[in-house]
């Protein structure tokens, strides 16, 4: 046996980072593969080597197994790591790298193919005697009679598939073959085969997964569960570990159950076991799902043990490095899952680069994400940004860090689902552990309210001192050979400002006698504010002695785009030229009442088209379906028209802005 000393990663983002430094650690060489997109990233800086792949859509690039399995060979890679999604459950890649001679990090490709199959793991666990939740097979003849067999709702899943996609919740027949069209779609899309199933939905039920591991001696373990119930549309955003609502004997249960599901394949390489258990203690099976998982860190938190590091001694042919009588656990961990998304649009994807982020630093908090604010990478794959785990002796504790860090980060660029976390953190069921994997969906109006919010005069008071401070007042970096930079510069200061706040203006009266005294009116209140600390994109503002945080991208110091506890604002001073481009809401349809012209709220490609020229069609009807990110966006008719043309064809790549379709008067 000996240590592998060249690997290829194919994935991207922050599990290609993830890899990167594992196999740092133990002095191995890594390849990473990348587009002309990501070719700033830090995983493309971070490898030893990087190719780059031609194309920017998934099935040129990173859905390419002979491409990937050339780029191996001719880098000398002896083994592929495949991190999570993409070809990491494909047994046609496990299969395509034995065949070459090379290693695949992860179980071998017969192992992958039964597992791969949901339908067909279901068929195991029966035999095993572990309970599951009934399902049926959909054939390609399916006729609606047929759901005779079953009761709604339901949910589709697809055979092969992960992550929630090609997934749809059913709740009666006329819903059935729509949402089958749609999950077939989806599951071809992104795992190359669109077989599906429908499994019977447990309602309140809890997603418990337990992490596994084997190595090629016989040796197989668990690393305890986590619980992963908190997902909105069935995926999942927030995970933590231990799930301590499980009583012992039911832990156990569960335990059993996935040691026996992994030593009954011969199961080789890191995995979970997922379980639905109800609220009546009964537990079911779900699926394996045969690869590293996104919420790994949680679980090496709480162990100690490097997971990555185990899957490349098990690549290498070393034994684990522990038995399952040294695993133990201590403290617990939450991770957070950070989106470009917007609530307020069923979380559809907001393809815009992140400008500024402010990630905070602390012993306790491990950040896994591919960005940061001093570079704007384009991602056309995933909207995942950034993970955030927080490590505390409890899961109170926990919480609060997470609570306490989380609304600074004030991502500038793209919407993200933030708010939206920081909401669930200070929901009461939440904290007291009352969940369910309907929790987003029963509470969706609750968690989404602070985007729809107004500033309220609290939050005014920051926008404007800082607004004032960035325009007028010097700071750190002013050129200090100017002396009106520091001295006397407040007699400048104009008596009346006029500032615009996401298309509101307010007239401010700066109320500035010397540096050390810095305030101004609005509507006859005074406010005295100082500034604590500063940065070049952030700066802490003190206000009746409490203090906040507000991050910035500013042009000439006029036009601001701000961020202030995670609710992003855009600023100006009117009569000031405006030199960078408006950033519309991503879901926000652009439709010019001049010319009828709709355009493209996002880049993507154009999966259907629902109309025809000179079709008349209603305010409401479905124009288009776009898919971007992992996600299929429904485009919608503003308004009662006639179809005059149609710009784009279908499977097109479209971009932001790009003209879809021009509407005219029909009365």
């Amino acid at each position: 046996m000996k240590l592998l000393n060249k690997i290829l990663i194919a994935n991207r983002g922050e599990i290609a980072l993830r890899i990167i430094r594992s196999a740092k650690k133990s002095s191995i060489r890594t390849v990473a593969i990348y587009t002309e997109s990501e070719k700033e990233a830090d995983f493309v800086k971070y490898a030893d080597e990087s190719v780059i792949l031609l194309g920017e859509d998934l099935n040129s690039t990173y859905l390419n197994i002979d491409n990937i399995i050339a780029i191996a060979i001719s880098t000398g890679s002896q083994a592929i790591h495949p991190g999570y999604g993409f070809l990491s459950e494909s047994y046609l890649f496990a299969k395509a790298c034995e065949e070459n001679h090379i290693t695949f990090i992860g179980p071998s490709s017969d192992v992958l193919k039964l597992m791969s199959s949901k339908p067909e793991s279901k068929s195991l666990a029966v035999s095993l005697d572990i309970p599951i939740a009934v399902s049926y097979k959909l054939d390609p003849n399916f006729m609606l009679q047929d759901d005779k067999l079953f009761q709604y709702p339901v949910l589709i899943k697809a055979s092969y598939g992960g992550g929630g996609k090609g997934m749809e919740l059913v709740q009666n027949p006329d819903e059935l073959k729509e949402k089958i069209g749609k999950a077939t779609r989806m599951a071809k899309n992104y795992f190359g085969n669109g077989e599906l199933f429908i499994e019977q939905y447990i309602k309140n039920a809890r997603h418990v997964e337990v992490q596994i591991i084997g190595d090629n001696h016989n040796n197989i373990i668990h690393l305890y569960e986590r619980e992963c119930s908190i997902q909105r549309n069935h995926q999942k955003i927030i995970e933590e570990a231990p799930a301590i609502f499980l009583t012992q004997e039911l832990r156990t249960r569960i335990h059993t159950a996935a040691i026996k599901i992994a030593k009954a394949v011969n199961y080789s390489g890191a995995g979970t076991v997922e379980f639905l258990a109800d609220d009546s203690g009964n537990f079911y099976f779900m699926e394996m799902n045969p690869r590293i998982q996104v919420e790994h860190a949680i679980t090496e938190q709480i162990t100690g043990i490097d997971i990555v590091n185990e899957q490349l001694r098990i690549a290498s042919g070393f034994p684990l490095s522990v038995s399952q009588s040294e695993v133990t656990i201590s403290g617990h961990s939450i991770e957070l899952r950070i989106y470009s998304e917007n609530p307020l649009q069923d979380f559809t994807p907001s393809p815009v680069p992140v400008l500024s982020v402010n990630l905070p630093e602390l012993i306790n908090l491990r950040i896994e994400t591919d960005i940061s604010s001093n570079q704007s990478v384009k991602n056309n794959f995933d909207p995942l940004l950034i993970k955030i785990i927080a490590t505390e002796n409890d899961r109170e504790n926990a919480i609060n860090l997470l609570k306490e860090n989380i609304k600074n980060l004030n991502i500038i660029g793209p919407q993200t689902n933030t708010k939206y976390l920081e909401s669930i953190l200070v929901h009461p069921d939440f904290q007291k552990n009352i969940l369910s994997v309907d929790f987003c969906k029963n509470n969706h109006s609750l968690l989404v309210k602070d985007y729809t919010l107004k500033p309220g005069f609290p939050e005014l008071k920051y926008l404007i001192a800082f607004a004032i401070y960035k325009a007028y007042l010097p700071d750190r970096y002013t050129d200090t050979h100017n002396v009106w930079s520091y001295v006397g510069y407040w007699r400048s200061i104009p008596q009346n400002i006029y500032l615009t706040i996401d298309g509101e203006q307010y007239h401010i009266l700066p109320d500035i006698k010397n540096k050390s005294r810095l305030g101004f009116v609005y509507n006859g209140i005074t406010t005295d504010f100082k500034i604590d600390f500063e940065s070049h994109n952030y700066a802490d503002i003190v206000i009746d002695n409490e203090t906040k945080r507000i991050s910035a991208i500013f042009d000439n110091q006029y036009l601001l785009r701000l961020c202030l506890e995670n609710i992003q604002y855009e600023l100006s001073f009117p009569g000031k030229l405006k030199t960078y481009p408006d950033v519309k809401n991503e879901m926000e349809i652009d439709f010019a009442l001049g010319n009828g012209e709709i355009k493209s709220p996002l880049h993507g490609k154009i999966l259907e088209i629902n109309v025809v020229e000179n079709q008349i069609i209603k305010k409401g009807d479905l124009l288009f379906v776009i898919e971007a990110m992992k996600s299929e966006n429904r485009i919608i008719s503003p308004t009662d028209a006639r179809i005059k043309k149609i710009a784009v064809n279908l499977g097109a790549q479209v971009t932001d802005r790009m003209p879809l379709i021009f509407l005219e008067e029909y009365k």
